[in-house]
């Protein structure tokens, strides 16, 4: 590790590799190679448009449009077809079907899309949209609506070749939807049982030979599980593709999301009551702690995007993603941190409740540019990519608190007594710049042999204001970090691929522990052996195994920081090992028949920890096994007509760090309905639950249980022209 020294140093830098990325093209027309006809790619489709067939080509995984199979890792794509026939509410509600994936661990939540990866939170530093990164940090995040996504790709295990600082245990994709070439809209109208309403409106037009344009618009009303009141977001997005007479392909993008509702129930729950029957029975799953008078929730959101690529001659191409994005996030809300008694709840479940209102704002801004060829050495065949990317992320927050507030019994709850006002205890501003160069080579050779070797290195300057509410001093910390990716493939007979591959990554964490010590980067290796079958692009079959160790883990819990004063708690827990095998099959095994199935079986274990006690055991809150299957069903007879059932099973978790707390494990069902009718009328029904079942989704600790979602049934009309 190479740290700077001081911010100019890093100035400096980002001028050097904005020039580095101006002079690239220059150096690589100068260059004198074999220029080979372009590759072939045999994914179907493009690498960012709609999803067709089982082995799409995909950028995630490399940067480079490649193949599923050829990615040496594991990768996973939804399509925006799936999510539109699913009736989907929210992206990680999309990924309930995915090896290695755990969607919705804290069950429903309207406005954050929580995700972890091989057992790893990928909430924060694991969302990216279109390769760059969604950054976030503690309350403040943005927030991805499905109507705006294309795809959905999942790239599993540690990646910071290709990102820079990220989440070790894999991360996902947002690919935003783009102009299709074609005059086509479509008009949508839905709603499900719980009071969820949404219109949307996605229109694509070719003006002329040289641009096109698309524009969506969703407005959705959100009810239900356990809200005081309806909530309301607005989705505006608008993106134009120019196709200039030097061959250039430019693309600008807008989006803009406004949120207005106030929180819902069925979080912030004790485990006595939820997982365990307390001595008044169970707290209902639609129960909800906080207070209508005093409880809020807004978000104003806006992204602008910008894209370009261009053939550069000799078979070198230049491409650039770049992103600025700004939110402005207001919460209000009353929590409960437990039962009053501070053990076997009274008669009623009086629960103890404290204040927490919080204003965050951020900023930020991505910009990636990579310039790629295709070449001969020998009997070498070499895809090279050599890029520079940029991100500059800044937050302001101001988080207040007031403990206690007024107890809430679970027992004939009243509300409308008025709450202490919240005061600060935390104001600061946070700024961290990241720069990071990188190299990538797949190589082709013999009969099916894939090489790909990656080399990257980031310089991370990260600063924090002095706290404006404690007084406590600001603090600024520069980080340096190298990472590699060695991966080996083979087709060993036609659409069967094994591959085994090594990676790292490192996380830079934001600021310094909430007992003061200084907190280094995360760092992380992964070793994946695994296999990909693709038959004829009808179906995929995936298998992996992997060892993923993860070293100077940062854990943010909430908490009482002191007396009477709760917020994030920040510290460094030591060394987490997660390993384990993945198999994900998907495809059509017979006329009419499709198949989506995924199997993941992980251990996750803590070894080395500031509590000695923990070493040895599993992390809270992340079950280690779950198993999903999907049939779907189009009768010769009825073509216009697909049936899907499909059963969920989640094993258990633990609830607590010393393991002492169990969340059960359960098995869900859910069916579907999709009908295409005359002059292009589409109908979708979809009941997620169906059996209604009531259990608790997992436990963040023995006062903060969540329940899972009941049951869901949506149905929506399409009508295409």
């Amino acid at each position: 590790m190479t740290p700077l020294r001081s911010r100019s140093r890093l100035a400096v830098l980002l001028g050097q590799t904005a020039l580095i990325a101006c002079t690239l093209p220059q150096l690589a027309i100068a260059q004198t190679t074999t220029a080979l006809e372009p590759i072939v790619v045999t994914g179907e489709g493009t690498a960012t448009g709609p999803v067709t067939g089982t082995n799409p080509a995909t950028l995630t995984g490399s940067k480079t449009a490649t193949p599923i199979t050829e990615v040496p890792q594991s990768v996973s794509v939804i399509s925006a077809e799936t999510l539109k026939t699913t009736n989907v509410a929210k992206l990680d509600g999309a990924l309930s079907y995915v090896a290695g994936v755990t969607g919705q661990p804290y069950g429903y939540d309207s406005d954050t899309n929580w995700i972890f990866i091989r057992g790893f939170n990928a909430s924060q530093h694991g969302a990216y949209q279109d390769g760059l990164a969604n950054n976030a940090y503690g309350f403040g995040s943005f927030f991805i609506d499905p109507f705006l996504v294309e795809r959905i790709e999942v790239l599993k295990g540690a990646s910071s070749v290709l990102y820079g600082g990220s989440n070790p245990g894999g991360l996902v994709n947002y690919v935003t939807k783009a102009p299709t070439g074609e005059d086509k809209t479509t008009l949508e109208f839905g709603l499900d049982e719980h009071g969820r309403v949404w219109a949307s409106v996605d229109q694509n037009r070719v003006v002329s030979d040289s641009l096109s344009y698309r524009l969506l618009g969703k407005i959705e009303r959100l009810d239900g599980h356990g809200a005081f009141d309806p909530g309301l977001h607005t989705l505006l997005s608008g993106s134009v593709e120019q196709k200039l007479d030097n061959g250039a392909v430019l693309t600008y993008g807008l989006d803009l999301l406004k949120a207005d509702e106030a929180h819902v129930g069925n979080a912030w729950l004790p485990y006595v009551g939820t997982v365990e029957e307390a001595s008044f029975g169970y707290i209902p799953r639609d129960f909800n702690v906080g207070e209508p008078d005093h409880d809020s929730y807004k978000r104003d959101q806006a992204s602008l995007r910008f894209g370009f690529t261009q053939e550069l001659g000799g078979g070198w191409k230049l491409t650039n993603n770049t992103r600025l994005s700004w939110a402005d996030i207001s919460e209000r809300s009353v929590v409960a941190y437990g039962y009053a008694t501070f053990g076997a709840p009274d008669a009623v479940g009086t629960l103890v409740r404290g204040v927490f209102d919080h204003d965050t704002s951020q900023t930020s801004f991505g910009t990636d540019t990579r310039l790629e060829n295709t070449f001969a050495t020998g009997a070498l065949e070499h895809k090279v990519m050599v890029g520079v990317d940029l991100k500059n992320f800044k937050m302001d927050i101001l988080e207040k608190s007031a403990y206690p507030a007024t107890p809430l019994t679970v027992v004939d709850p009243i509300y409308g007594a008025s709450q202490p006002a919240a005061a600060a205890y935390k104001d600061v501003d946070i700024t961290q710049r990241q720069a990071g160069v990188y190299l990538q080579d797949q190589i082709r050779w013999g009969n099916g042999w894939i090489g790909t070797g990656n080399l990257r290195y980031d310089w991370v300057e990260t600063e924090a204001s002095a706290d404006r509410a404690t007084g406590a001093e600001g603090s600024e910390r520069n980080d340096g970090e190298l990472t590699w990716r060695l991966g080996l493939a083979k087709e060993v007979t036609e659409g069967v691929t094994v591959y085994a591959t090594t990676s790292t990554s490192f996380n830079p964490t934001i600021e310094p522990s909430t007992a003061g010590n200084d907190i280094k980067p995360e760092t992380a290796r992964q070793a994946e052996l695994g296999v990909k079958w693709a038959v004829n692009n009808n179906f995929m079959l995936t298998a992996s195994a992997f060892d993923l160790k993860r070293k100077n883990v940062s854990q943010s819990t909430f908490g009482e920081i002191s007396p009477g004063v709760f917020g994030s708690i920040f510290s460094q827990v030591g060394e987490v090992e997660s390993k384990g095998f993945e198999l994900e099959a998907q495809g059509k095994i017979a006329e009419g028949l499709t198949i989506s199935a995924a199997y993941t079986k992980m251990e996750l274990e803590v070894l080395d920890d500031q509590n000695t006690a923990l070493i040895g055991n599993s992390l809270r809150e992340v079950p280690e096994e779950f198993a999903s299957l999907q049939m779907g069903w189009t009768p010769s007879s009825m073509p216009e007509l697909t049936l899907t059932g499909a059963a969920r099973y989640t094993g258990g978790s633990w609830a607590d760090d010393a393991n002492t707390a169990w969340v059960p494990s359960r098995t869900l069902f859910d069916i579907g309905a999709s009908y295409a009718m005359q002059n292009d009328w589409q109908a979708n029904l979809a009941i997620t639950n169906v059996a209604d079942k009531k259990y608790v989704s997992s436990c963040a600790g023995t006062n903060y249980c969540y329940y899972g979602e009941g049951r869901t049934a949506s149905i929506s009309i399409s009508k295409s022209f």
